[in-house]
């Protein structure tokens, strides 16, 4: 099942990835997570290790979508062509949306380069490059970060350029002037603006959660497409419980 047929039905469970390995994909997937997103944003990876990032997610079935921090046309034609199955946009609101729909869509959508001779084209062989354009076209998820205080410019434009609204609420809550109080009355409203311009535009709603009860939570609030922490979070607390374990008394 595609990442768009889950949404549909229920929450989709991601997290961010932030060590390029394929052993990190593997347990992802085989823990039960529905989408991981490569953050190649607020990591120290190149493209080339985000491409094998979505590599190893083709082969184990697990949805990756990349965040990438700037609309950088060629990064985001490679990442797409090694299978990445859409394009998150940090402080993609406003205008940046509308180019990210076209750097992520074929003509006549938008303007994403064309050639069958990549690995999301099963390098041409059995496909047609009409096909391709239709499959491609329907499936990648343009995600778009609301994450600054200027939020609602051209909030309207930007909900129908995306296919999922996601609250970054780190930084927003730092952009209001009220770093990490997420129930905040500018956070408060912040929030309600976003989400009642989704919900007009019909686009589901994304947001960060930083522990399992904020990700239960969301759920229950609609959210569709949580991502829950990271690896390294997930690292760092299992590294925790271990140290504080066999620390002597």
């Amino acid at each position: 099942m595609d990442l768009r047929s889950i949404m549909a039905e229920r929450p989709a469970l991601g997290t961010f990835l932030k060590i390029p390995r394929f052993e990190i994909v593997d347990l992802l997937a085989l823990s039960g997570f529905d989408f991981a997103v490569c953050d190649y944003e607020h990591s120290q990876m190149s493209v080339r290790e985000a491409c094998d990032v979505v590599r190893a997610g083709r082969a184990r079935g697990l949805p990756v979508l990349v965040r990438v921090p700037a609309l950088d046309r060629g990064d985001i034609n490679r990442l797409l062509e090694a299978g990445a199955v859409g394009i998150q946009l940090a402080r993609g609101s406003g205008a940046s949306a509308a180019e990210l729909r076209k750097l992520v869509s074929y003509p006549p959508l938008g303007t994403r380069s064309v050639s069958l001779a990549q690995p999301a084209a099963d390098y041409g062989i059995g496909t047609t490059l009409a096909d391709h354009f239709e499959r491609s076209n329907s499936s990648v998820l343009a995600v778009g970060q609301f994450e600054t205080a200027d939020y609602d410019d051209g909030i309207d434009a930007a909900m129908s350029a995306l296919d999922v609204a996601f609250i970054g609420p780190v930084d927003l809550s730092v952009d209001l002037g009220t770093p990490g109080q997420p129930d905040s009355d500018p956070m408060r409203a912040a929030t309600a603006a976003i989400e009642a311009a989704a919900a007009a535009h019909g686009v589901p709603m994304g947001i960060f959660a930083g522990s399992p009860e904020a990700a239960a939570e969301a759920a229950a609030r609609g959210y569709r497409y949580i991502v829950a922490g990271s690896d390294l979070t997930m690292l760092a607390t299992g590294a925790r419980q271990y140290a504080t374990i066999l620390q002597p008394a």
